[in-house]
C-alpha cells in the first residue's frame, strides 16, 4: 500500500515524531510512507526511511490512505486521489465539528482521552489508534538502585515557551522540595526551534541546582531518562504525551496529570496522578523519595504497561483497517 501524510513540516515535533515512527514501521511492513510538507525537506534529526515531497507531488500520486493532522488541509485533502482520507486526532484543541459535513473523512485519536471527546463532544465515533513508543530505542534502566548521597533527580521538558507543558509547576514543586531540605537536583531538555523558544530557555535562571541540556541528540534521548530517578508531566490539553511514555519506556517511574496520559499513568501503579499544583506534584515526588520499593516497583510496572503502545503494534492495527473496505470495520 501507499501510505501518505501530510504535515506542515518535518521539525522535531511529537505531532511530526509520530508519523516519521509510524512511517519506518509501514516501510519495514512492505508498504510505501510519503510525508507531504510545503518544503518537502526531509528530517534531519531522525532517521525516517520513506519518502518526502512537496504539497505539489500530492495530485499527482495515487495513495490507498492519507492522514492529515490540522483542519487547514481539509481541501487539499478532498482533492487528493486517496482511498481512505483520515484526520488523525492528535491536539483537543482541534474542532472536529467541520468533519461532519465530509463523510468521507475518517478520524482517528491518538488517545482514550480524545476518543471520548470526539464522542461526547462532537457525536463522532473515532476509530481507536493509541500509541506509541520505539521500544528499541528506550530500555529500561539497568541500574535502577539509587544512590542516596547522590542528588534525587527529577526530570521534566523543558519547553518554556509552551505554558500547556506545565514546566513551571514542576519547578516550583523542586523549589519546594529544596527549601524542605531535599538534595535534589532538576533536570530540563528541549530541543528549541525557534527565536522565541531559544531566548524563553536562555531567560530561565533558578535558585536551586538544575541542568538544562538543549539539543541533545533525539536518538540518545534515553540517556537522559536514565540520569533521572522520576519524570513529571503537568502537562494540560494534551492527546498523548510523548516524553512521559519516553520515561516509561526508560523505566522511570512517572507523577503527572492526566493529560496526555491516561492510557498508561495508572495511579499507584505505572506513577501517581496529580493535577497542575506544584504543592501536589511536591508531595507525589516527595513520597518517592521516601519509599524506594515503591518507586521501583511504579518503574518496572510501567515498563510493562507501555510495551503495549509499540509503534510497530499500532502501525500493523493501522495497515489491517486501511486494508478493509471503507466503513467495513467501523
Amino acid at each position: 500500500m501507499h501510505i501518505g501524510t501530510i504535515l506542515p513540516h518535518t521539525k522535531l515535533y511529537g505531532g511530526v515524531k509520530r508519523f516519521l515512527e509510524l512511517g519506518n514501521m509501514f516501510e519495514k511492513a512492505g508498504h510505501s510512507s510519503i510525508i507531504y510538507s510545503p518544503d518537502g525537506l526531509h528530517p534531519t534529526w531522525f532517521n525516517y526511511k520513506g519518502k518526502v515531497k512537496t504539497f505539489n507531488s500530492l495530485t499527482n500520486d495515487t495513495l490507498d490512505a492519507l492522514f492529515f493532522t490540522e483542519p487547514k488541509y481539509l481541501q487539499l485533502v478532498l482533492k487528493a486521489n486517496a482511498k481512505r482520507k483520515i484526520f488523525y486526532f492528535i491536539h483537543p484543541r482541534e474542532k472536529l465539528k467541520r468533519f461532519r459535513k465530509h463523510p468521507t473523512i475518517e478520524i482517528f485519536a491518538n488517545s482514550s482521552n480524545l476518543l471520548q471527546l470526539a464522542e461526547k463532544k462532537y457525536k463522532i465515533t473515532a476509530y481507536p489508534a493509541f500509541g506509541g513508543i520505539n521500544l528499541n530505542t528506550y530500555n529500561s534502566k539497568p541500574n535502577a538502585d539509587r544512590n542516596p548521597l547522590e542528588p534525587f533527580v527529577v526530570m521534566a521538558y523543558g519547553r518554556m515557551a509552551r505554558k500547556k507543558k506545565g514546566t513551571k509547576y514542576v519547578i516550583k514543586a523542586c523549589q519546594r522540595l529544596w527549601r524542605k531540605g531535599y538534595n535534589i537536583e532538576l533536570l530540563l531538555f528541549d530541543t528549541p526551534l525557534n527565536d522565541k523558544m531559544l531566548k524563553k530557555n536562555s531567560q530561565l535562571k533558578l535558585s536551586i541546582p538544575y541542568v538544562f541540556i538543549q539539543n541533545h541528540p533525539v536518538v540518545k534521548n534515553q540517556e537522559l531518562y536514565h540520569r533521572a530517578h522520576v519524570f513529571v508531566s503537568a502537562e494540560n490539553q494534551a492527546g498523548w504525551s510523548n516524553t512521559a511514555a519516553e520515561a516509561l519506556a526508560c523505566g522511570i517511574p512517572l507523577v503527572g496529570t492526566t493529560s496526555g496520559t491516561d492510557n498508561f499513568l495508572l495511579n499507584n501503579q505505572t506513577g501517581i496522578v496529580v493535577t497542575r499544583n506544584s504543592k501536589r506534584i511536591a508531595d507525589a515526588i516527595e513520597r518517592l523519595m521516601n519509599d524506594e520499593p515503591f518507586r521501583q516497583q511504579l518503574a518496572q510496572n510501567g515498563r510493562k504497561k507501555i510495551e503495549e503502545f509499540d509503534w510497530s503494534i499500532l502501525a500493523e492495527k493501522i495497515i489491517r483497517h486501511i486494508a478493509e473496505p471503507f466503513g467495513s470495520n467501523n
